[in-house]
């Protein structure tokens, strides 16, 4: 198969599109559609500081790379959780490279000393839904007193079509209705939130990342299975693979969809830590409390 646009060997083919790449200009379809996202869902702004969320996998490397590439003013973010450390040592040779920071932030403090498999087991509650509560809240955080205006992570458009699926199923509207690519910035510590590869599959920032030799794990996160994310991702590429291009159909129409019903959520300051949340006191620091009281049952 030959390249669309120089008639070379291509290395990728891409179904949805019809076309298919050398790796010189799979890499230019890439940051094009990287750079397509960020201006499609008003992403970043000029001068705008921002902030990848990378936890060492290859989607949010690969986001970390497009997006330095593209020149935007940006750095890398790692939170220690006790969750795995990825290969921390090459990714800051990534960084010098690149001419960005890769910054490891030990979060175990903000977890009286603890790991989040072991806080799930104390408060009997689903790893994955601790390690969202507690990376939420630390990135945004880490971003507002560092001074960056955004904070991206790397949900690809086979994430977020999953996502969308699931929500439809079980008619979970609320989620409906803020599930988008960009969250805009409504409380002042409220860092914005986007996500720029929503138009790229995860076959796209996997050959990316494999392309560019870009250091990363590929180990699955061991409490993500059962999950049924996976179950959809699988009966979305099923149906993929018969009609290419359904999944882009699928983001995209919903966010015309639903765009009108988005409203921004009215946030209020925690009475604990003075961040953003829309009850008296934020779902982090409810955590922490329990958490407390569990360790001081145990003691006992």
């Amino acid at each position: 198969m030959k390249c669309r646009k120089c008639s070379q060997t291509a290395v990728i083919h891409l179904p949805q599109h019809n076309t298919a790449y050398c790796e010189g200009h799979f890499n230019e379809y890439f940051l094009g559609r990287v750079q397509k996202a960020i201006k499609t869902y008003s992403m970043i702004e000029k001068n705008e500081r921002v902030l990848v969320a990378v936890s060492g996998g290859k989607d949010s490397v690969a986001l970390w790379h497009a997006l330095v590439k593209l020149n935007y003013r940006c750095d890398a973010l790692f939170l220690d959780t006790g969750m795995g450390r990825p290969r921390l040592e090459e990714l800051q040779r990534l960084a010098e490279s690149i001419n960005s920071r890769f910054i490891v932030y030990d979060a175990h403090e903000d977890l009286l000393g603890l790991d989040i498999p072991r806080i799930a087991k104390l408060l009997k509650r689903p790893t994955c839904s601790v390690c969202g509560n507690v990376r939420r809240y630390l990135m945004n955080r880490f971003a507002v007193e560092n001074g960056y205006d955004v904070v991206a992570t790397g949900h690809n458009l086979d994430d977020e079509v999953s996502f969308l699926l699931g929500n439809i199923l079980n008619w979970q509207e609320g989620y409906l209705t803020r599930q988008s690519p960009t969250l805009p910035k409504t409380h002042a510590k409220f860092a914005k939130k986007i996500k720029p590869l929503v138009l790229l599959t995860e076959k796209e920032t996997y050959a990316y990342a494999l392309l560019n030799n870009l250091p990363f794990s590929e180990e699955k996160c061991p409490f993500s299975k059962g999950a049924s994310s996976l179950l959809y991702k699988k009966v979305l590429n099923e149906i993929e693979l018969v009609q290419p291009g359904t999944k882009l159909r699928f983001y995209t129409g919903a966010q015309k969809f639903f765009k009108e019903e988005k409203e921004p959520v009215e946030l209020r300051e925690c009475a604990v830590c003075g961040y953003p949340t829309t009850e008296e006191v934020c779902s982090f620091c409810r955590m922490k409390e329990r958490l407390k009281n569990a360790l001081g049952e145990q003691a006992l």
